[in-house]
């Protein structure tokens, strides 16, 4: 493909010329307008759009021209045409901060010449062994002008910075490092230090376990054959155990059937003694009245020890009001029997075994 140059147009054609010196002629028509058009280079308005004005403020606030370029997306060679007055404007703010007089206790005399900020701080930073000295400024839509002074001192970095007003030539330390500079007395070894990333140190992992798998078999062995500790007894309170007979007991409480048995068989023999005693009507006074134990075999056999009462009874009292087919006794049928109440005498008769046992009857009753 040849290379070729416009050299001129006449009326509705372009005269072009080659790289030998040939010459052509293009007509100008609709298509060739539609071409040209199309073919137009683009033209750079981001750059142009951006006004040197926005350009220094950026650069203004601290930033460089690649760092402006990179946000706004205008050329490198356009931003550093108009970074320079701004640079100036930066470099001028520290020169007058550094040429601020200050006054320290070492100046005694008042004729002698005042110091200056730079000249303290830089006697300082020797104090300190401070390498790599390095001063800035910029200026923040709020705070103003900003000048900052970074540094190294025992292998560590160091940021001071100070408020400046060009007007009022004053200064004020806005962090730590800047009012240990600016304040009056020694400053080694008072400079906080900054913190520096470092490398972390490898973990040794933890091998001490709190479950049952820390502890070794053998150890679990030996747990194992040592005795075990007797239980200790367990006391329940307020629980009641079903209760125990006590031996003997039986034999020394005998049944009421068998006391009665006993009972009767006394007072049969005693009957059949009285009978033949025919005793006389005044021996049964309040001098004959008393108690006498059951004669040797009777008391031997029963098993209860039980004693008898013996008192005196009337004729009555030797028939025993029994069912007719237990009394050797019974009265003819029809004959009346003596009230149970009285006795001949008009006395009160005692009551009969029967009556004890089964009950007195009321008077006059037929059964």
């Amino acid at each position: 493909m040849h290379e070729l140059t416009v050299i001129g147009a006449e009326s509705d054609t372009l005269l072009l010329e080659g790289a030998a010196g040939e010459r052509f002629k293009v007509t100008i028509d609709e298509s060739l307008r539609t071409a040209l058009r199309s073919a137009r280079p683009v033209d750079d308005g981001s750059a142009r759009r951006l006004s040197p004005r926005e350009i220094q403020a950026h650069i203004r606030a601290g930033m460089s021209a690649a760092d402006v370029a990179s946000i706004t997306g205008a050329p490198l060679e356009y931003i550093e045409k108009f970074e320079g007055p701004v640079l100036a404007e930066r470099d001028y703010v520290i020169e007058s901060a550094l040429a601020i007089p200050v006054n320290t206790a070492a100046d005694t005399d008042s004729a002698a010449e005042a110091r200056t900020f730079g000249s303290v701080i830089l006697a300082r930073l020797g104090d300190l062994g401070a390498a790599h000295v390095r001063w800035a400024s910029w200026k923040e839509p709020d705070a103003g002008w900003i000048v900052k002074l970074a540094f190294t001192a025992d292998s560590i970095d160091h940021d001071a910075r100070w408020g400046f007003e060009p007007r009022k030539s004053t200064l004020v330390p806005m962090n730590n490092e800047a009012i240990t500079l600016s304040q009056q007395g020694e400053v080694t070894g008072s400079l906080i230090p900054r913190l520096r990333a470092v490398a972390p140190e490898p973990r040794v992992p933890d091998e001490t376990r709190f479950d049952s798998g820390a502890f070794h078999e053998t150890e679990l062995r030996m747990a194992d054959t040592q005795p075990h500790p007797a239980p200790a007894p367990v006391i329940e309170l307020g629980v009641r155990g079903p209760s125990v007979p006590i031996a003997g007991a039986e034999n020394s409480d005998p049944t009421p059937s068998s006391q009665t048995a006993d009972l009767l068989e006394a007072l049969r023999r005693r009957r059949g003694e009285r009978e033949a005693a025919q005793y006389d009507d005044d021996e049964f006074g309040p001098a004959g009245l008393g108690t006498a134990g059951v004669s040797g075999n009777g008391a031997e056999n029963r098993p209860g020890g039980i004693t008898i009462l013996d008192v005196p009874v009337d004729d009555s009292d030797l028939e025993p009001e029994v069912p007719p087919e237990h009394s050797r006794f019974a009265p003819p049928a029809g004959s009346q029997q003596p009230s149970a109440g009285k006795n001949r005498r008009g006395r009160v008769a005692m009551p009969s075994w029967d009556e004890i046992v089964f009950g007195a009857k009321p008077d006059g009753d037929p059964a």
